[in-house]
C-alpha cells in the first residue's frame, strides 16, 4: 500500500518507519523545511551553533522511543546522558534521589536519604505510592492532581518541592487543573517500573539529528510541502497530486482540525471533527545561555524555585558543561514550562530575570553571560485537564488515521506518546 503521512515530527517519522517494516510505501508531506516537529533543530546565530527548539528530557520509561532507536542502529547511551532520578535544588537544600539499586529497592533512596524532608514527609511519599499501587494506578474519573495529593495527605513541602514541579514538567499544566490519571500513568511507568525506567536521559546532541532522519530514510519525503486539503475518491486519497491508498494525519490538532473540517459533513463526521477543536494549549520556553567560560557546577540538572507570578520563572537549569560528550559545550539551558506569564515581556527582561534567579539560588557562581537565545513554543502541549476527550487513531473515514502526542495514549503531550501513536496508526494498515 502507498500511505501518505502529513507531518514529519516524531509521530510521522515513527509511522513511516513502521510502514516500511510492514512492506508499505510512505509518502511524507512536511510544511516546514526541517523535520522533527516539536523536537527540531534551531540554528542559533546568537549562540553560534545548532540547538534544539527546546531543552528536552526523556525518561527511561519511554520504551517505544528507545526501542525504535535501537531498531535504527542507534545506541541510546551514545546519544543521551543517563542518570538515576535526581531532583536537586540549586540551593542544595532539597534533594530527592533514587538509589542505584534494583527495583523496588531503588525507591529506598528518597525514603532514607531525601534532603529537606522530615521523616513524616517521607512517609507521605509511601502513602501516595501505596495508594496508587493498591488501586492499580487508577484514580477516580475527572480527578485533578491537586485532589489526588489532598486525598493522600501530601504535606505542603512535598507539593511545593516535588509534586508541583514534576506535574508541570510532565503535563505542562498546574496541579489544580492537571489530570490525575495522566500523572498517575507517568508515575506508574517510571517510579512504579524497574530502575532503568526511573532514570533521566538528557540529549547530548540536537534531537533533529537523533533518529527521525533514519526513520524516514526509506520514505519519499517532501519538506516545505504544505497540505491544504485531502481529496477522497472512490477507493483512495490524493494529497498534493499524489494518489494514495491511505493517509495518516500526524500534525498538531489545530492543523488536523482544519484539514478534516473540509471533508464530509455528515453528523458522525462533524461530531468527530469538532472534538478535535476542543484542545487548548500552554507554551513552553527555553532560555539558552552562553557563559564566558564553563560553569563550575558538576550537576547536569538542578531545580530552581520559580516565582509563580513574576519573570523569575525558570524551573530547571541544565549545565551542558557537566555532560560529557554534549555537542552544546558550555551552554546552559533553562526550561520554563507553563510559560504563560512570560507573554508581553521582552526577551531582554526575561533573560535578565532568569539570570538573576540562578545567581541568587545556585551555590555555584554563574559565569558572565556573553550571549543568549530565548525560544518559545506557543502551542507546545495541550492543557491536560481531566475532562479532555482525546480522539483515537481511527477516524470515521476508512483508511484515514491520526497520530500525534494529542491522540489517545497513556501519556500527556510527551514525545513517547507521539511515537506510540505513530506506530499504532501505521500498524492499523496491516
Amino acid at each position: 500500500m502507498r500511505i501518505g503521512i502529513i507531518g514529519a515530527g516524531w509521530a510521522g517519522a515513527a509511522a513511516a518507519w513502521q510502514l516500511h517494516k510492514d512492506g508499505h510505501e510512505a509518502v511524507v508531506f512536511e510544511a516546514a523545511h526541517e523535520i522533527g516537529g516539536r523536537a527540531r533543530n534551531h540554528d542559533s546565530k546568537r549562540l553560534g551553533q545548532v540547538v534544539d527548539n527546546g531543552q528536552h528530557l526523556l525518561l527511561g520509561a519511554y520504551a517505544s522511543t528507545l526501542a525504535l532507536m535501537q531498531e535504527l542502529g542507534l545506541n541510546p547511551d551514545d546519544h543521551f546522558y543517563r542518570f538515576d532520578l535526581d531532583i536537586y535544588s540549586a540551593d542544595q537544600l532539597f534533594r530527592f534521589k533514587t538509589a542505584p539499586l534494583p527495583a523496588p529497592f531503588h525507591l529506598l533512596g528518597p525514603l532514607f536519604k531525601a534532603k529537606g524532608l522530615a521523616f513524616k514527609d517521607r512517609l507521605a511519599l509511601v502513602k501516595l505510592y501505596r495508594y496508587l499501587g493498591t488501586h492499580r494506578w487508577r484514580v477516580p474519573q475527572g480527578q485533578t492532581v491537586n485532589t489526588l495529593l489532598q486525598q493522600t495527605q501530601q504535606p505542603e513541602v512535598l507539593v511545593q518541592k516535588l509534586w508541583h514541579p514534576l506535574c508541570i514538567a510532565a503535563l505542562n499544566t498546574p496541579i489544580e487543573k492537571a489530570c490525575a490519571q495522566l500523572f498517575a500513568n507517568v508515575l506508574r511507568d517510571s517510579l512504579g517500573g524497574p530502575r532503568a525506567a526511573t532514570q533521566m536521559l538528557i540529549p547530548l546532541r540536537a534531537m533533529g539529528n537523533l533518529w527521525a532522519k533514519r526513520a524516514l530514510q526509506h520514505a519519499q519525503v517532501h519538506t516545505g510541502s504544505i497540505v491544504r486539503s485531502i481529496e477522497i475518491t472512490a477507493n483512495s486519497y490524493a494529497i498534493n497530486g499524489q494518489h494514495l491508498d491511505g493517509v495518516i494525519v500526524a500534525t498538531n490538532s489545530p492543523s488536523c482540525y482544519q484539514l478534516l473540517q473540509k471533508l464530509d459533513s455528515g453528523k458522525q463526521y462533524i461530531e468527530f471533527v469538532e472534538s478535535i477543536s476542543a484542545f487548548c494549549f500552554n507554551p513552553i520556553a527555553t532560555l539558552y545561555l552562553l557563559p564566558q567560560y564553563a560553569w563550575e557546577n558538576p550537576h547536569p540538572m538542578l531545580m530552581l524555585e520559580e516565582d509563580l507570578h513574576g519573570l523569575e520563572a525558570g524551573q530547571w537549569v541544565f549545565n551542558h558543561a557537566a555532560l560529557t560528550g554534549s555537542d552544546l559545550g558550555n551552554v546552559i539551558a533553562v526550561t520554563i514550562s507553563y510559560a504563560n506569564r512570560l507573554q508581553g515581556h521582552s526577551k531582554e527582561a526575561i533573560t535578565a530575570a532568569i539570570v538573576q534567579q540562578i545567581q541568587q539560588q545556585s551555590v555555584f557562581p554563574l559565569p558572565p553571560i556573553v550571549a543568549s537565545e530565548l525560544i518559545t513554543e506557543k502551542r507546545a502541549t495541550f492543557v491536560a485537564h481531566p475532562q479532555l476527550n482525546r480522539p483515537t487513531i481511527h477516524t470515521p473515514w476508512p483508511g484515514l488515521m491520526l497520530a500525534g502526542d494529542w491522540v489517545q495514549n497513556p501519556y500527556p503531550a510527551v514525545l513517547e506518546g507521539a511515537v506510540q501513536s505513530g506506530l499504532a496508526a501505521a500498524r492499523a494498515f496491516t
